[in-house]
């Protein structure tokens, strides 16, 4: 992902109560991480998420986990520019730790569908979104 525009950088500490009887983050904990760190970038840009009528929705997810990760830690959250679409984006991301960041805990990315909730169908992305991901 260098060649990747880089979008945001999230840090996020690991609880202890994130961990499962394998002694390491649950799997189904990284999706929230990812999650926060996405509402954080848009919270970054300006775009409200709540009682908002436009706004992005997941359609899909990936995470590849190649790394455990083990409390204590705090994670660097890399977010970074994927395809945008007329209505869509895909924002891409990597995970690592604060004390190994060269290492890649794990990656995958998020597609995202604008919506107008009111119709709940499809509308463009945002002028300045498509921008700022480096989208004509």
């Amino acid at each position: 992902m260098n060649d990747k525009i880089l979008l945001f950088r999230h840090r996020l500490a690991v609880r202890w109560g994130d961990m499962d009887s394998y002694s390491h983050v649950n799997n189904t904990t990284y999706l929230e991480y990812i999650q926060e760190a996405r509402v954080a970038w848009f919270a970054s840009l300006g775009i409200a998420m709540d009682h908002v009528p436009e706004g992005p929705v997941v359609l899909q997810t990936l995470h590849t986990y190649l790394k455990p990760v083990v409390y204590p830690a705090t994670l660097i959250i890399d977010l970074y520019a994927g395809p945008v679409g007329r209505s869509s984006l895909v924002v891409e991301h990597r995970l690592s730790t604060e004390d190994q960041p060269q290492i890649c805990c794990g990656e995958g990315y998020c597609k995202l569908v604008w919506i107008d909730h009111a119709t709940d169908r499809s509308v463009p992305v945002p002028d300045a979104l498509r921008a700022h991901m480096g989208a004509a």
